[in-house]
């Protein structure tokens, strides 16, 4: 990989009431635009549609349906295309845990497997199995002995089982423009807005400029520009060795080197924790106090209790403090990771997906729930593929809960993993081994059942 995509950012100077008021009225807009396709097209009526959206807008102009949105035609253009494509992935993410499920699903035959992924392939056949409609079974499985009502049914559950909720977009004030919606000027950049003809005029803080769609994000009283940038990778030549690691019970990783990093992160956490904990106490007292108000006909005091002591405006902003405090921690313990390792690949399991549910206690489980797993993953990816460092993934069924040296099943008790023949060690350097080890199992795969993986283990420890 030669280039990564890097988001750089712009920044204002506070805005005046009025242009304030409009980049507000196009955020809003902009994210009703988005909503109302989601709630329009996310269903699986909306599938045949992936393949041409174009149609949507076409008949949005032709009908002058897009009126109501009172925004400039690129902008709702831009509104829809980005939704479009956000439904497009969503239903791309759902075929693909459908096809990792069958992977694992031992009643399945290959040709059964084979017969599911050429239906995924195919939106069209795929919308009709899913509303029960006539359709002409594929010439290459007409001669092959399928059950085909178990298959389609099948593949029915497990789309209800990864649909989800439909998308909605919370962004009140963000907003994309394109190249024909701006202009940069010597001070900062030109916003096209609601009134035909004219632009918004707004200072930056730097005179750079750019080429590309860029997202406008409101802050208070001024913006954000987020630009993505095409930036080159780094090569390290003496980056050698190969690791495994784990995400650790008092820190943010544990590596199969015998090193942990980031030791300080399971003390922001409890520290934040403990902070909304004792503020949310207070905040239901005043919620109980409203509330008792409001059925009595005291409107005067309810409104003054919901002004004066159930702001959110201080709430989330030192919500907000936090997580950025913890965004940079955590990049910082990755950063000497890699400067320290100097891998040249990463062996882990998917964090986004791991259930610790056995594996930490419910205070620690609170405490990582803080934090959005997903970020973890996606920054230790972007890490990796800005310096070239390969990372996979393996199966993560019991790799805390068996020795690395006997494959026997031990205890594990915080961060330390009691061995009946081996005695004590700490537990996720422990897991880490087990990790690193496993990326060269023959017998267990990325899709192995977790069924099948702990016979595999019973048996080695025998």
């Amino acid at each position: 990989m030669d280039t990564i995509v890097k988001t750089v950012k712009q920044h204002s100077f506070e805005l005046d009431e009025e242009t304030l008021k409009e980049v507000r009225f196009i955020g809003n807009q902009f994210k009703n635009v988005k909503n109302y396709v989601y709630s329009r097209y996310s269903g699986i009526n909306g599938i045949p549609l992936l393949s041409n959206p174009r149609q949507i807008r076409d008949e949005w102009t032709k009908s002058k349906f897009a009126q109501q949105w009172k925004l400039p035609a690129r902008y709702w253009k831009l509104a829809l295309s980005e939704a479009m494509t956000n439904i497009k992935s969503e239903w791309s993410n759902i075929k693909r845990r459908i096809k990792e499920q069958c992977k694992v699903n031992d009643n399945l035959t290959k040709k059964d497997r084979h017969y599911i992924n050429y239906i995924l392939k195919s939106n069209e056949l795929y919308h009709r199995i899913l509303t029960h409609k006539y359709y002409d079974v594929p010439s290459k499985f007409k001669d092959v002995d399928l059950n085909f009502k178990y298959l389609n049914n099948l593949i029915r559950r497990y789309t209800r089982k990864y649909k989800g909720k439909i998308p909605y977009s919370y962004k009140l004030t963000t907003f994309s423009v394109d190249t024909g919606l701006y202009s940069y000027i010597d001070d900062g950049i030109n916003i096209t807005c609601t009134k035909k003809g004219k632009r918004l005029p707004i200072r930056l803080t730097d005179s750079n400029k750019y080429d590309r769609t860029l997202i406008i994000k409101v802050t208070e009283n001024k913006i954000e520009i987020h630009i993505p940038l095409k930036i080159k990778t780094k090569y390290h030549k003496d980056y050698n060795n190969i690791i495994g690691i784990d995400k650790g019970y008092k820190y943010l990783f544990a590596v199969s080197s015998g090193r942990v990093y980031g030791e300080n992160l399971n003390d922001y956490l409890s520290k934040e924790t403990e902070r909304l904990n004792e503020i949310n106490t207070k905040r239901n007292r005043f919620y109980a106090l409203y509330n008792q108000h409001i059925e009595q006909g005291n409107v005067k005091k309810a409104n003054s209790i919901l002004q004066n002591n159930l702001g959110k405006v201080k709430y989330n902003y030192n919500k907000l403090k936090h997580n950025e405090a913890v965004k940079s921690y955590i990049n910082q313990s990755l950063n000497k990771l890699i400067d320290t390792e100097k891998p040249k690949e990463i062996v882990m399991e998917q964090l986004d997906f791991v259930n610790w549910n056995g594996r930490y206690p419910k205070s620690v489980r609170r405490k990582i729930s803080r934090w959005i797993k997903g970020y973890i993953r996606e920054r230790l990816e972007y890490k990796c593929d800005y310096n070239n460092i390969k990372y996979i993934y393996i199966n993560p069924a019991y790799t805390s809960k068996v020795c690395n040296k006997c494959s026997s099943f031990g205890i594990r008790k915080g961060d330390v993993f009691t061995c009946p023949k081996c005695g004590e060690i700490h537990a996720d350097l422990n897991a880490s081994i087990n990790i690193l080890d496993r990326k060269d199992d023959k017998e267990i795969s990325l899709y192995t059942n977790y069924k099948k993986v702990k016979k595999i283990l019973e048996n080695r420890a025998i």
